[in-house]
């Protein structure tokens, strides 16, 4: 290439769509905007149906801050949905349930338009034998708190060692007793989004009771209540692999605590299922834990912590495979949003020619070159 100089030149992709879930309506409206913005692009937020006041408010933000033809908050219901993924946009956000992802993707399609998805996933926790402490069941139990469960990176079920789950369960009970121990009855509990949403977390615990699990409710009395959405955290204990929270992302207050008696055999367990939004491995001895991390795959990941990697801004924040598709958050979110145009300066004492024919001459050149060496 002689003298030749090359180089990304970072440009805007222009008008860039974000559908919000409910959970986040702020953090992943205005979050990801702001990677988008940085790079150029004008943006339409569609807030979720299920959250109109937050809609309603962050269409007031919006609207206060920035000019409309820069952006615009898109306030509607499921025809609004429907219709913002099959625009041709420029690049399409998407943050919600895989079943969901698809249809997304399956409509931005017809456009060509590229999408990053970010669609969260049965997140495991795998506790290494010996992990099963009071510091560790007070991070899977207190990050599933947050929002009552409804959180794309919450611990969806956990991996205990036989011999460490009686263990397991007394810490879980000790620490709600501590942190919120009439739970379900208070204001500690985010209530389920919808009746919708509660009837099938209801649905799969009765399932679950039906086939003779067993249920350990961490609060005494706990119960569901229809008016609030509230319900309690359940643990379900060696659940049968066929039950529907074993296959469906619980999203909810429900834990399975998966019990195993080989490291490897978990983890295989774990590799045999779709590929999580977030994993997380508790344990103080490094090599196990690099181990658990060398031998897995997932969107992110935590050594000792639970969802934390979905807290740091500078950190790349996606999925893979089921759970997504793209990465945002810093730097990365900046290029996810930006066409990487790679451009070439020529220059002089290059070899471009040899590309053009007549190539009899250049055959010539190449069998002198074998021929000496």
């Amino acid at each position: 290439m002689g003298t030749a100089r090359a180089y990304i030149q970072s440009q805007a992709k222009g008008v860039v769509g974000n559908m919000v879930p409910w959970n986040f309506p702020f953090d992943l409206s205005v979050g990801p905007m702001i990677d988008m913005l940085a790079a150029g692009n004008r943006v339409i937020l569609k807030p979720s149906e299920f959250t109109p006041a937050c809609a309603a408010l962050l269409d007031e933000m919006i609207k206060a801050t920035f000019d409309p033809s820069l952006v615009y908050v898109a306030v509607g219901g499921l025809d609004l949905a429907r219709a913002f993924s099959a625009l041709p946009w420029d690049h399409l956000l998407y943050t919600g349930s895989p079943n969901v992802g698809r249809e997304i993707m399956l409509a931005a399609a017809r456009n060509l338009t590229p999408v990053t998805l970010e669609l969260g996933g049965k997140c495991p926790a795998l506790l290494t034998p010996g992990s099963v402490t009071a510091v560790s069941v007070e991070s899977i139990i207190g990050t599933k708190i947050i929002k009552n469960g409804q959180m794309c990176i919450s611990v969806d079920y956990c991996l205990v060692h036989r011999s460490e789950v009686e263990a397991f369960i007394e810490l879980a009970q000790q620490f709600m007793q501590r942190a919120a121990p009439n739970y379900s009855r208070s204001e500690e509990c985010t209530g389920i989004i919808s009746l919708r949403h509660l009837d099938r977390l209801a649905g799969l615990l009765h399932e679950a009771r039906e086939r003779h699990a067993r249920i350990v409710t961490l609060e005494t009395d706990g119960q569901i209540d229809r008016e609030t959405r509230r319900m309690p955290i359940s643990l379900v204990v060696d659940p049968a692999p066929d039950l529907r929270i074993m296959h469906e992302e619980i999203f909810g207050p429900i834990l399975p605590v998966m019990v195993y008696d080989d490291l490897d055999v978990a983890i295989k367990g774990i590799n045999a299922g779709e590929r999580p939004l977030g994993l997380y491995v508790f344990g103080d001895d490094e090599a196990v834990t690099q181990r658990v991390l060398d031998h897995t795959t997932s969107g992110g990941a935590a050594v000792n912590a639970c969802a934390v990697q979905g807290a740091i801004p500078s950190l790349a924040f996606g999925g893979v495979g089921n759970s997504g598709m793209g990465r945002h958050h810093g730097i990365e979110g900046f290029k996810e949003f930006s066409n990487q145009r790679g451009v070439v300066i020529r220059g002089t004492g290059d070899l471009i020619s040899a590309f053009y024919s007549p190539y009899s001459h250049t055959a010539v050149l190449v069998s002198a070159v074998l021929s000496a060496v």
